[in-house]
């Protein structure tokens, strides 16, 4: 019943299949995509991405380059280009949205969670006046005909505003820099670890890839982590063999240093 989808490489560098380095590499990883647009844009119809962060994933960090590359090839065929930013979207990755950082504009951008800062469930899709102009008729057939029964959720719309509000009022741009400051600060600390694979960060986001041989969203080492995390009062989630750290921008210094000192005492520890 649903649409066919075909699937392509996105940008990994820590785990990139040929086997390049990112201070050298061109992107390869985004010939997959080239190539498919090539011989099947007609019959595509748009393409998904979380922009410069692949998050369930593994917190999986993409070079700006590969989304723009992405972008100048979906114009190129005339394909859609929808980004997911539920995660990104709201600073997470130091600007208002992860596009923004790689000045790339999508015709289509899913937001939700960072809307009402977490407090309630709510989710708006934006879209190009390209997009939006296709319903814009005469003929009622083509009405974009959509609602269901907590479509305009009156409480979630004053979630979203007074949460809209705060980015207006406070300087919450300035406590994000100052989370991605630490969150620098602290991922050096873990070089010198062997058990570390590979460090990665954008905007307030922090992950250390932890060498595995079952690498991956099923690891072994995610019930060992989980549970040694909340004993030590520390709620975090790893996937797999990936601690990541996400924290709300109200935290304070010495709470997010402590969220370090116990993933430090982990690694130095568990592994």
């Amino acid at each position: 019943m649903r649409f066919q989808v075909h699937r392509v490489h996105s940008a990994y560098c820590y785990r990139c299949p040929v086997g390049l380095e990112r201070e050298t590499c061109h992107i390869e990883c985004v010939q997959q995509l080239e190539t498919l647009l090539a011989e099947r844009a007609d019959r595509i119809a748009a393409m998904i991405v979380e922009p410069l962060l692949q998050a369930a994933g593994g917190m999986i960090l993409h070079p700006v380059e590969f989304l723009q590359r992405a972008r100048e090839l979906c114009t190129k065929h005339d394909v859609l280009l929808i980004a997911d930013e539920v995660l990104t979207g709201f600073g997470r990755t130091g600007k208002m949205f992860a596009c923004g950082l790689a000045e790339v504009e999508p015709d289509l951008m899913c937001l939700s969670k960072g809307i009402t800062g977490g407090f309630l469930p709510m989710g708006a899709t934006l879209c190009s006046d390209r997009v939006e102009s296709a319903f814009r008729s005469e003929n009622r057939m083509h009405t974009f005909y959509h609602g269901h029964s907590y479509t305009g959720n009156a409480l979630e719309c004053a979630a979203a505003n007074a949460s809209l509000q705060i980015f207006e009022d406070e300087p919450v741009f300035d406590r994000i820099s100052g989370i991605a400051r630490i969150t620098a600060e602290r991922l050096e600390g873990f070089k010198k670890y062997s058990q570390v694979g590979d460090l990665r960060q954008i905007g307030t986001i922090g992950a250390i890839e932890l060498r595995a041989d079952d690498a991956g969203y099923l690891s072994a080492m995610r019930p060992k982590l989980y549970r040694f995390f909340l004993e030590h009062g520390v709620l975090l989630r790893p996937l797999g063999n990936v601690v990541y750290v996400l924290p709300p921008y109200v935290i304070k210094p010495q709470e997010l240093n402590r969220v370090y000192d116990v993933i430090q005492e982990a690694v130095e520890t568990l592994f």
